[in-house]
């Protein structure tokens, strides 16, 4: 198998010689590979995760090893990765039926996830590169830098990548969070349209709807033969709707996908959110004279006998 080399340095005011905490660089060493097989999934399967057993070509893409470490005044850790099409050879050897979707074959993983920090950084919130469960993993990064010698690590990319390095720090982790904040819960939804697509490898499926929208999904494994039944037919599929942040679908994630010859065409037609997460930045608001303590501090005169607060109850009850 074909491997490339990766650096990955560590920024920080304060100089090892080469004798690194090991607590923090656990971290780091912990959550990379995660984040990596997040990111492949992402590309390939447009979920970061699913139930079941992980496919082995996704455990070989995101099978980071370590070759060493050196540097003085900045610390350089060295990895190997292979590239996608030596631990993907069965999808690329298949006709896909997302064809534009697919990575460059001689990126790697680590490549995949510069471009993942690379959109988060951007705050991009109608990116396609990542989805809740993949900005909550980028976010345990957090652990890296909290109380530790590091304020940030910068990965650099394969020859095969157009972004050849990016500086990961508490700016990307905000960003991360605030995304993660923006984007709407999942819901449930049903859909009809016509079943013009099927990938077996990816369990991905594409829905052509009544109004001429494409929508994508994915579908259970035990579904796959009795989709090729359905292939270019009406179809009734019921799931989960997943977001981006900007509140766009992202996915569907289907639970059955039965015959849907006379379903109503008022399903067909992509789903919106109807909920919203919390997102934190809508409660930072600057008080003034007249909102927040202000509008209620020194408003309740303090001086009536608990019988006049008692009658006063009782007519707003």
């Amino acid at each position: 198998m074909k491997m490339q080399k990766h650096n990955i340095s560590l920024e920080s005011e304060q100089h090892f010689d080469g004798r690194l905490p090991t607590q923090h660089l656990g971290y780091l060493m912990a959550n990379m590979p995660v984040a990596i097989r997040g990111a492949v999934s992402m590309a390939f399967r447009n979920r970061s995760k699913s139930k079941g057993p992980t496919p082995k070509w996704l455990r070989e893409a995101s099978d980071l090893r370590f070759t060493g470490h050196g540097g003085n005044a900045v610390t350089h850790l060295n990895f190997e990765l292979p590239t996608l099409s030596d631990a993907a050879e069965e999808i690329y050897s298949q006709q896909l039926l997302f064809e534009s979707d697919r990575p460059n074959e001689k990126l790697t993983g680590l490549d995949l996830l510069i471009d993942v920090f690379d959109e988060i950084d951007a705050s991009k919130s109608d990116s396609g590169a990542f989805d809740p469960q993949l900005l909550r993993q980028v976010s345990k990064f957090q652990r890296f830098f909290k109380s530790g010698p590091f304020t940030g690590f910068r990965l650099f990319g394969s020859k095969a990548s157009s972004k050849k390095e990016i500086l990961v720090n508490s700016d990307t982790m905000e960003n991360s969070v605030q995304l993660y904040g923006k984007t709407p819960m999942p819901q449930r939804v049903r859909i009809v349209g016509s079943l013009d697509g099927i990938e077996a490898s990816t369990q991905r499926f594409s829905l052509l709807l009544d109004s001429g929208e494409r929508v994508t999904g994915v579908f259970p494994e035990e579904s796959s033969d009795q989709l090729q039944k359905l292939w270019r037919n009406r179809v009734l599929v019921m799931g989960k709707a997943v977001f981006r942040a900007s509140g766009n679908l992202l996915r569907v994630e289907a639970e059955s996908i039965d015959c849907g010859k006379d379903s109503a065409a008022l399903f067909s037609r992509p789903p919106m959110p109807t909920k919203s997460k919390l997102d934190p930045q809508r409660l930072r608001k600057l008080q003034g004279s007249r909102s927040g303590m202000s509008a209620i501090m020194g408003k309740w005169p303090g001086n009536e006998t608990e019988e006049e607060i008692g009658r006063a109850l009782e007519q707003i009850s």
